[in-house]
């Protein structure tokens, strides 16, 4: 998989406590939270509070948290569906290990917040958006390899010119909790079994597509379910993609890796079957617009935002553009939809300041 941030933060100052208790406010969301340390599994509520809640219980099912803290969190995300809860997770659990003296290694982060995404908050999430938040470097293309989850930071050569990545908020939020998003997922699962079986391999109870040979799938994918068959679909190619994404970037093809982003966008309608009435609009809009290298849906694509990689100087024209087609086609969520042009970004840091 590949990625990379952009310059938009969430950013939180804390203060260290003594005693093993998190007091959390919010500038963007009322009220605050409190969380007790010594309670091994604190209950989810349903507020904003349950993502420090999913936090410091996947890291004190490892570690004793003794120590807490004072804070407040707020940010400049753009819109909605740009990894805000990854983000916020890596927040809580840099802030954690901080106070309580650990060392957690990027690669543990990266697997507490799935932990806590999964098992907590009820998302069937995987590494993308934490790895991006934790490994990206600014003006990179960030590679992950799911196998072994090695990273690599790949250039953009000087020749191929200068880009930004243009945020475009649809105005409906998003909540992958109860959306199609883990029917997706649990539709991949089916998939990889019904290739295994159909290649004569040995199964698990959850198997995933990436232990499937691409002969296989090629072999045996017409053979599956509608739902499982598209999912395959979209994952196969997406491998493809990102390989042939990865060599137009190191090559400074801009206009070659736009167009193997806006194919994602495409399969994703098609094949993962996500994305609302106004993402798809949005996505059209963008793929049409003079000046886009290529588009697709930030994230799972229930709701929230489209992404496009496009050239700096036509900005202006694009957000124009694609705002008047958009206000036209969704009026209502036209009148609170947004576009914001970001630079690409780096990775999660702890700043140490003087009082």
């Amino acid at each position: 998989m590949t990625g990379m941030a952009i310059d938009r933060s969430v950013l939180m100052a804390v203060e260290p406590l003594s005693d093993p208790v998190v007091q959390l406010s919010s500038l963007d969301f009322p009220g605050e939270v409190t969380v007790d340390l010594t309670h091994r599994n604190p209950a989810m509520s349903g507020d904003w509070g349950d993502y420090l809640r999913a936090a410091a219980t996947v890291l004190g099912s490892q570690r004793p948290l003794k120590g807490g803290f004072r804070a407040v969190v707020g940010g400049d995300l753009p819109g909605a569906g740009l990894s805000s809860s990854a983000a916020v997770l890596v927040a809580y659990l840099l802030a954690l290990a901080k106070v309580n003296g650990f060392d957690l290694r990027r690669q543990e982060i990266s697997s507490l917040v799935q932990r806590a995404e999964n098992e907590y908050v009820g998302v069937a999430s995987g590494r993308l958006d934490q790895s991006m938040i934790l490994y990206a470097e600014a003006g990179k293309l960030t590679r992950v390899d799911c196998a072994d989850m090695s990273i690599q930071q790949i250039p953009l050569p000087a020749s191929a010119g200068s880009f930004r990545i243009l945020v475009a908020y649809s105005g409906v939020g998003r909540a992958l909790v109860g959306s199609g998003f883990n029917t997706r997922v649990d539709e991949c699962h089916q998939a990889a079994r019904l290739l295994l079986e159909l290649g004569g391999q040995a199964t698990h109870g959850n198997p995933i597509l990436s232990e499937v040979q691409p002969e296989i799938a090629e072999r045996f994918l017409a053979d599956l379910p509608r739902g499982p068959r598209r999912r395959a679909a979209h994952y196969f190619g997406e491998q493809r993609r990102v390989a042939s994404g990865v060599d137009a970037w190191r090559q400074g093809d801009l206009p070659r890796f736009g167009a193997l982003m806006s194919a994602s966008g495409a399969s994703s309608i098609h094949n993962f079957e996500s994305g609302t009435a106004e993402l798809v609009t949005l996505y059209e809009l963008l793929r049409e617009a003079p000046g886009v290298f290529g588009t697709r849906f930030s994230g799972g694509g229930f709701g929230g935002s489209c992404i496009a990689l496009i050239e700096p100087e036509a900005a202006e024209t694009i957000i124009e553009r694609v705002a008047q087609g958009y206000a036209a086609a969704h009026p209502r969520a036209g009148a609170t939809a947004s576009f914001h042009v970001c630079r690409s970004g780096g990775p999660a840091t702890l700043s140490d300041v003087e009082a």
